[in-house]
């Protein structure tokens, strides 16, 4: 998902840096076949997640529901739900919305704790830097904890916290668990950010 995600990104830059060049429909000038080329590069247009004070926070994929941030100078990924709770046991009972967005976390989160408390280990992500999220279940506050741009090295990692958003009856819970051989590559966190905060709900795509 990130591998197509990152295809996805360098194309839609690669677009939106040239269509300027081609001008509005509001040319009348133009011809029909101008009209149609520019028509068509407006469609190519990337997507962009804005948040609720009407800042833009970043390019939308509607294939993975994510977007990429860039947060003190590190790019991230940060899932985005149309779901109003995240926390249901399967993503299908939630209540939705059709054109407003909260943020989510879809994957799971291991932590160096027996109970995933303190901060989560950063992850890899293909092509962006390492980064892992907290959800508080009861405001959905999101906050990310950024890894260093450098090597992983091995993490004993004791607890893991499910995905909230469709991870059945466990979605969301803690477990006191090691990964297959005791520990996992990850990488120490450099920055912590209230992405909440930052970027306040409702989000919309435009």
């Amino acid at each position: 998902m990130r591998t197509a995600f990152s295809v996805f990104t360098t194309i839609v830059l690669a677009v939106g840096s040239i269509a300027p060049a081609y001008g509005t429909s509001d040319d009348v000038s133009q011809s029909p076949a101008e009209a149609a080329r520019k028509s068509m590069i407006r469609r190519l247009q990337p997507l962009v997640l804005v948040d609720a004070a009407g800042k833009t926070v970043g390019l939308y994929s509607p294939t993975s529901s994510s977007v990429i941030l860039n947060v003190q100078n590190a790019l991230i990924v940060a899932d985005v739900s149309n779901q109003l709770d995240v926390n249901v046991p399967f993503a299908s009972l939630g209540e939705q919305s059709g054109s407003r967005f909260k943020w989510a976390i879809r994957g799971e989160t291991w932590f160096l704790s027996t109970d995933c408390s303190g901060q989560p280990i950063p992850l890899a992500n293909t092509g962006l830097r390492p980064v892992a999220y907290t959800q508080d279940r009861a405001t959905g506050t999101l906050t990310a904890y950024i890894g260093g741009a450098g090597r992983s090295t091995a993490k004993r990692a004791n607890s893991v916290r499910q995905a909230a958003l469709g991870g059945g009856p466990g979605g969301g819970q803690c477990q006191r668990q090691s990964p297959f051989g005791g520990a996992i590559q990850g990488f120490d966190v450099e920055h912590v950010v209230n992405i909440s905060q930052r970027y306040p709900e409702a989000l919309t795509v435009e």
